[in-house]
């Protein structure tokens, strides 16, 4: 049907949302007058519904915040008759009105004063996501803070903990790492970015902070065998220093990440278990002896499951997963719970069977974010997969 007042406004909060009214304080882009789509009558709606065409006419009108550019139209049965041809937004200031953003807009001004003075090379950046800078407003001056520092302390080698910056507490710094992340990448020369990590999670490393000791948990599931001489303890937890030099003589590793299932796997001839929480497969990877050793890893058959046997692969690419196709995840539709953020990134690690997976799950094939947890697995299932691993395993070496 034809424009009303109601749609207007909805036009104008779409336009407001991409963010370019408010870039246009930074790049200087003649805006105004802003002009609107028109939904108009045709000829036919002039003959058919004249009536109506006069009210709507008459209620445009009547809208107080734009200007509407007229144009005469000669018609064969109500001859020459005045209608809307084009609406327009004047100025910024009318628009801030209708949309009642008149708040949100000084607060923006204020970030741009506050980063011209402090920190002119984000004002780039200020322009392509304001949003993101007007969601931390009322601590942009802090973050301006954090990012003076970072520039004055390039690889800084120290804990979090030790950043001295005047009422910011390091909390701060760890609540905002995702836009402090972004603006780090803005700032700092490439001799001072960790290429090697990315994403809000690999902030301390990316950015030269030093991590808390990182340590691994791993089992023994050969009773046969020892992790050390003289110690029967099964289940230990080292450095990751420590345990990248144990260069043991073990044959296999089995990798899962829930601790229940960790601990509850059979005994296994020549094997270790390594529960997969608590570090990052950044750590794992300095253990260069398990270039040496059959990988397998087992996770929940959700989307982060096979996420994380992706990101394992970029560092042992010769991993193994078991117990994560289709046919097990078919096995127990009575224990599919709910993925409450499925991924939905590509991956481009997983065999042709588990990227199938991976976007049939992606793809709610069999129901809205369906996942199975390790531990619903029953254990005669979990140890019959293993030693079939293991045999197909020793049939190729034979």
């Amino acid at each position: 049907m034809w424009t009303t007042e109601k749609e207007i406004k909805q036009a104008l909060e779409k336009q407001w949302d991409k963010g370019i009214f408010l870039a246009s304080l930074l790049n200087q882009n003649t805006l105004f007058p802003f002009k609107l789509k028109l939904s108009k009558p045709t000829h036919k709606d002039i003959t058919d519904n004249f009536n109506l065409v006069r009210k709507w006419v008459e209620q445009l009108a009547n809208i107080d915040f734009i200007q509407i550019e007229w144009k005469s139209i000669s018609h064969r049965i109500q001859g020459e008759q005045k209608m809307p041809n084009a609406i327009f937004i004047q100025d910024l200031t009318t628009l801030l009105k209708v949309l009642k953003k008149e708040k949100v807009y000084q607060q923006f001004l204020t970030i741009i004063q506050q980063t011209e003075s402090e920190q002119p090379i984000l004002l780039n950046w200020l322009e392509k996501y304001p949003f993101k800078a007007l969601s931390v407003a009322f601590e942009w001056q802090k973050i301006l803070s954090v990012v003076a520092w970072i520039k004055l302390h390039l690889n800084p080698h120290i804990y979090l903990r030790q950043v001295d910056i005047p009422k910011i507490h390091t909390k701060f710094i760890e609540q905002h790492r995702a836009i402090l992340t972004e603006l780090f990448d803005v700032v700092l020369p490439e001799n001072a970015i960790n290429q090697a990590f990315s994403g809000v999670n690999n902030f301390i490393a990316r950015y030269g902070f030093l991590e808390k000791n990182l340590s691994v948990r791993f089992r023994n599931l050969d009773k046969e065998r020892s992790i050390f001489p003289n110690i029967l303890q099964s289940d230990v937890t080292l450095d990751v220093e420590s345990f990248a030099k144990l260069n043991p003589d073990i044959q296999r590793i089995i990798i899962v990440e829930n601790e229940t299932t960790y601990l509850s796997l059979p005994e296994v001839e020549n094997t270790w278990a390594i529960w997969g929480a608590g570090y990052g497969w950044q750590a794992l990877a300095q253990a260069k002896w398990l270039n040496q050793c059959e990988i397998f890893y087992w996770g929940d058959l959700d989307t982060h499951g096979f996420a994380i046997l992706d990101r394992l692969r970029k560092h042992f690419p010769h991993t193994l997963s078991f117990l994560m196709d289709q046919k097990t995840l078919l096995n127990y539709p009575d224990f599919w719970s709910k993925e409450s953020k499925p991924k939905t990134e590509s991956l481009t690690r997983l065999t042709e069977d588990e990227l199938q997976l991976y976007l049939a799950l992606q793809h709610h094939q069999f129901g809205q974010n369906v996942r199975l947890e390790q531990e619903f697995i029953p254990f005669s299932v979990v140890k019959s997969a293993i030693e079939k691993m293991i045999n197909g395993k020793n049939r190729e070496k034979k």
